[in-house]
């Protein structure tokens, strides 16, 4: 995995984003999710862990110009994820309420 800085990820990730980038950021955002939501959720961790991180990496693709670099560029996409978790996890549970 490559080094980048925030430049060099929102350069990377601009459309047409390189797969290299892609890549990348997938699998740092499969490592929070599996840290984040190992104790809340009772399924198939890497199943679900795949599918918030699909639907994360489109919201941060679709987010891209609002990142204002007031942090590092992984550190506010993981924020993106774990918001996008949690979200999903807290609608699964109150859906058949």
């Amino acid at each position: 995995m490559n080094e980048r800085g925030n430049q060099d990820w929102l350069t990377e990730l601009a459309d047409p984003a390189s797969p290299e980038a892609l890549a990348d950021l997938r699998s740092i955002l499969l490592r929070g999710l599996r840290a984040a939501l190992s104790n809340k959720i009772d399924e198939d961790l890497e199943t679900v862990t795949e599918d918030f991180a699909q639907d994360a990496l489109l919201k941060i693709l679709d987010d891209l110009e609002s990142f204002r670099g007031e942090s590092r560029f992984t550190a506010w996409a993981q924020k993106i994820a774990i918001n996008v978790a949690f979200s999903e996890v807290r609608r699964r549970r109150w859906k058949d309420v």
